[in-house]
């Protein structure tokens, strides 16, 4: 039987699905923080970069970012749409994870820095079980996928190290703080 649109009543009871569109938006959310720090500037291969050097870095591509998580903070039209954006998704944080492991940031956020370029290639294998769940769509293992992120060990680290970039006074792109 083809499934030519994507219900969010085939995920189980409304408050599940309230949870899963609510864990999809937080996921995106939380990500698209995470994956703030990719992108353009200086300082790929050059020497270790200013904290303003850093926060540009930071903020120079937050919009393609969440703009590529744009569409996990919304219900889907099908599954196979989800299936697409995710892969997308995926490709935007292991290309994130390669910049910030390309740059030398400035040391009072260096194990930071490794601590999102690990959160961000973990998330990225993570996803890859929501993404072959919608991918064959199953509803029941998208389920199953969003119950299993919402534990992500690699998302509660990847924002501690940008909640700990704020405390230290570095501008998160978009993101305040």
């Amino acid at each position: 039987m083809t499934q030519s649109r994507f219900n969010a009543s085939f995920l189980s009871l409304a408050e599940a699905r309230h949870r899963g569109a609510a864990t999809l938006a937080a996921v995106g959310l939380v990500l698209a923080l995470v994956a703030a720090g990719c992108g353009g500037g200086g300082g790929g291969g050059g020497g270790r970069l200013s904290k303003s050097e850093y926060e540009h870095r930071l903020g120079s591509d937050s919009q393609a970012i969440r703009n590529a998580f744009r569409p996990l903070s919304q219900q889907p039209s099908s599954l196979a749409e989800l299936a697409s954006d995710l892969k997308v998704a995926q490709q935007k944080l292991r290309a994130a994870a390669d910049d910030l492991d390309r740059a030398t940031p400035p040391k009072d956020v260096e194990k930071d820095n490794d601590t999102l370029v690990t959160g961000l290639r973990k998330l990225a294998a993570e996803l890859e079980s929501l993404r072959s769940a919608a991918a064959k769509k199953n509803p029941q293992l998208v389920q199953k996928a969003l119950a299993d992120l919402r534990g992500s060990r690699a998302l509660v680290d990847a924002r501690r190290a940008t909640d700990d970039m704020k405390k230290k006074g570095y501008k998160l792109g978009g993101f305040g703080g």
